[in-house]
């Protein structure tokens, strides 16, 4: 008698829901510890990017997980503030004191090193501001209401229906945003455009990791190269916030050797930028022919018509597996 196996449930929305926001929910929790107890630029990362990841899964599933309202999307906006300051602050310094200043030489690197001690001491100010709101009460009620959600969730709408087709329509939504963005079309987008072009980057790629761990499907070459335009826009717009910071010199005078390392660096990752862009275009080209859920890779997301499906590109006999 042939042994008889056990075939798991199909993943519902609900559990999709309650994964994602769960995850993040405890990655966010943890690293507020690490917050608290060290203060040290590792830990404020993490936790801006739970934050920041805990915010998308809510936009994600918005119309399914129905959140107390101290746990609501808006409620988190002042925790991603106060981190985003520090944070900030952590990217500056090591911009500067690590990459810049071994290039500075004379006069000016001493000026440099006094900047360097001035953006210190703003991060402390800044540190002590986030560590006294992680223990006053609005951040306790936060963190309560989300703790509280994770072990009894509540959700709306059709909760119990398939987890795959309604991550796909998440992942459709969240490249159409990155597919129709101005930065993608433009010859010389503005730093705000790219800003807004990292912030529509960033949903895609968490929406994308949303959907892999829901339902095994990974997007990996999507998913990588969203990554890496991301991590490219964020870079762009560090040095963006530098080099206006610098330009406003202050009592001190201008940074002729300062400001020309750091807009070198902007040329730098600007022709990288161009070159993911380049590579989205290529990646996202229309492809021929229908395909299952096991050959999955983004197409048709030029701005019109704006559409992502589940297809596999055409290719010759001998060619390998499409990633």
């Amino acid at each position: 008698m042939s042994e008889r196996i056990a075939v798991p449930p199909a993943v519902t929305v609900r559990d999709a829901a309650h994964e994602a926001i769960a995850r993040q929910v405890r990655e966010l929790r943890r690293q507020e510890r690490l917050v608290v107890r060290e203060g040290t630029p590792d830990p404020v990362h993490d936790m801006r990017v739970a934050t920041r990841r805990l915010r998308a899964a809510l936009a994600v599933f918005r119309g399914v997980a129905v959140m107390p309202k101290p746990a609501r999307r808006r409620r988190l906006r002042w925790l991603a503030r106060q981190l985003g300051r520090v944070r900030d602050l952590d990217v500056r310094v090591k911009l500067i004191g690590e990459e810049y200043l071994p290039h500075v030489v004379g006069a000016e690197a001493a000026r440099v090193g006094g900047l360097l001690a001035d953006l210190a001491e703003q991060r402390a100010r800044a540190y002590r501001r986030l560590r006294r709101g992680l223990r006053r009460g609005r951040s306790r009620r936060l963190g309560k209401a989300l703790a509280a959600w994770v072990r009894r969730p509540a959700f709306a709408g059709e909760v119990d229906a398939g987890a795959a087709r309604f991550m796909v329509e998440a992942v459709d939504v969240a490249a159409q945003r990155v597919a129709g963005h101005e930065a993608m079309r433009e010859a010389r987008p503005s730093a705000e455009a790219l800003h807004d072009l990292r912030i529509a980057v960033k949903r895609l790629r968490y929406t994308l990791d949303f959907h892999g761990e829901a339902c095994g499907v990974a997007y990996d070459a999507e998913r990588t190269l969203s990554r890496e335009l991301q991590d490219c826009l964020g870079e762009l717009r560090d040095h963006d916030l530098l080099l206006a910071g610098l330009a406003e010199q202050g009592t001190g005078g201008p940074w002729p050797q300062l400001a020309a390392r750091v807009a070198a660096g902007h040329r730098r990752l600007w022709r990288r930028f161009l070159e993911l862009r380049r590579r989205w275009r290529i990646r996202t080209r229309p492809a021929q022919t229908v395909a299952t859920l096991e050959e999955p890779r983004f197409v048709n997301l030029e701005v019109t018509p704006v559409q992502l499906r589940l297809l596999t590109p055409h290719r010759s006999r001998g060619a390998r597996r499409s990633a």
